[in-house]
């Protein structure tokens, strides 16, 4: 395990409910192509921090290399819907581009 990851593991189990701590966990463990360690803490953030924005798309792409191709499709007609609520039309339309390149 690298220190970086051992860092951020550290100061998530101090603060669990920190959801960018646990968004760099997860792209830690995607860099090291652990994407089922990764899946787990972008669903843990889905879960807790809804309004998490870059969780959907990471939780997409992380479930495309899973070869979950529904559920990633899923994640990002979830994250279009959050992200068209909170107002953030240039996130909605990068993953509509996304969801329309599974289909």
């Amino acid at each position: 395990m690298s220190d970086r990851l051992q860092s951020l593991i550290e100061l998530y189990e101090k603060n669990p409910d920190d959801s960018f701590v646990a968004y760099g966990i997860a792209l830690e463990y995607i860099s090291k192509g652990n994407f089922d360690e990764a899946e787990k803490y972008l669903s843990n953030i889905i879960s807790n921090d809804p309004d998490y924005l870059p969780a959907y798309m990471q939780l997409a792409h992380v479930k495309e290399n899973l070869n979950k191709i529904e559920e990633a499709k899923d994640s990002y007609k979830k994250g279009i819907e959050v992200a068209k609520i909170n107002g953030e039309l240039k996130t909605a339309s990068e993953m509509e581009e996304f969801l329309n390149g599974l289909e």
